[in-house]
């Protein structure tokens, strides 16, 4: 009887105190809300829903100003300002003009800058002051500079570059950067293409505006559907695009464990078992494959609120945890219609062989002895 002692202890020490990675499979089904005390309901995945993405409103309250809080009417001034720098072509259709010598009747006279006085220095018509002036007011002094040396003289003044009225675009762009402003009123997706685009899909990017001190921000597939979004851009504007794509986390016997991104209402969670690399051979019970979630419940508004806001649903979210039984087959078919949502756990429990090899294990390493005395310290 006395030889059986040390193993019924061993198992009653596996019983309530398992060396292990985490959770076991029979913790979840105790598992409740810390300040409630509410038990977290564990369903079967053939009880699940096979595709809560598809299913959920969008992301956004169609009620969000979003960026509609910075519309405007675009950049229309074309004053000329200090640093501009502006192309000059002068045009002569007269026989005995200032081309008749010349095949062509055009001249290039080049690009030039507004100084810090507000002046540029033109071949023919010498300096003149161009600060607060528009392109179109400088064409006609140049014509009216030229008359005596061509017959019926015209110039073009186009706008190069516009140092004063630019903005910048940051973040998740393939070519962030300033960027000028032109006659055409560019707009944020104008400003996003100029940048090479968004780095990630439109579903994982957020677009922020920032003007002054004005913030505003929207998702860029709101942005791609939604004119009121798509504001005209002023001077100083600054946009940045950031990468809020969803991601799951997997703990556990998996062969990669960590935080895994992907693209909304696209990943299975077939897929993103491959993505950690499968379960773990040697160690994982594949008949306790757990996935976390804090499942959106949406409902709609109390009657006072909706009679203000008529179809508006609030979201609120409830722990639930989806047991996966990789023995079934038919869970492996169902794995395929199940869609990871942002912010899941995937969780795999150890086997209770491999829990027990580890106590078993720890008892098995012999009991530390005492160290030999040294040479000449008195000890018999």
């Amino acid at each position: 009887m006395r030889k059986l002692a040390p193993f019924v202890f061993v198992a009653l020490l596996s019983a309530c105190a398992r060396p292990s990675d985490g959770p076991t499979a029979g913790g979840f089904y105790s598992a409740s809300m810390p300040h409630t005390n509410e038990r977290i309901p564990v369903v079967r995945l053939a009880d699940a829903p096979m595709n809560p993405v598809a299913a959920t409103p969008l992301a956004y309250s169609p009620t969000e100003p979003g960026l509609s809080t910075m519309r405007s009417g675009g950049f229309a001034d074309n004053r000329l300002r200090r640093g501009d720098v502006i192309e000059v072509t002068i045009l002569d259709t007269g026989e005995e003009g200032l081309f008749s010598s010349t095949a062509s009747k055009t001249l290039t006279l080049g690009r030039f800058t507004v100084d810090s006085a507000g002046t540029v220095t033109l071949p023919f018509v010498g300096r003149q002051r161009v600060l607060e002036s528009s392109p179109e007011a400088l064409q006609a002094r140049i014509v009216n500079g030229l008359k005596g040396s061509a017959v019926n003289p015209q110039a073009v003044v186009t706008v190069v570059d516009k140092p004063t009225s630019g903005f910048t675009v940051n973040g998740g762009v393939r070519s962030a950067g300033r960027f000028p402003l032109t006659a055409r009123k560019e707009r944020v997706l104008d400003a996003i293409a100029l940048a090479g685009g968004a780095s990630s899909a439109p579903g994982a990017a957020t677009v922020t505006l920032v003007r002054g001190k004005q913030r505003a921000s929207a998702p860029l597939d709101r942005v791609l559907n939604d004119d009121r979004q798509n504001v005209y851009l002023l001077p100083d504007d600054q946009l940045y695009v950031e990468d809020d794509a969803p991601t799951f986390t997997a703990f556990g016997a998996f062969k990669s464990v960590g935080e895994f991104q992907f693209e909304a209402g696209k990943l299975t969670l077939a897929q993103a078992l491959g993505r950690a690399g499968g379960l773990l051979d040697d160690r994982a019970d594949a008949s306790n494959f757990y996935v976390l979630r804090n499942q959106p419940v949406y409902s709609q508004v109390a009657a006072a609120t909706a009679a203000k806001n008529p179809g508006t649903t609030v979201m609120t979210t409830k722990p639930v945890i989806y047991r996966v039984d990789l023995h079934d087959v038919a869970n492996l078919a169902l794995m395929q219609q199940f869609k990871v949502m942002d912010g899941d756990i995937l969780y795999a429990s150890n086997s209770g062989m491999v829990d027990f090899a580890k106590l078993f294990t720890i008892y098995q390493k012999s009991v530390p002895t005492a160290a030999a005395p040294l040479p000449g310290s008195g000890g018999n």
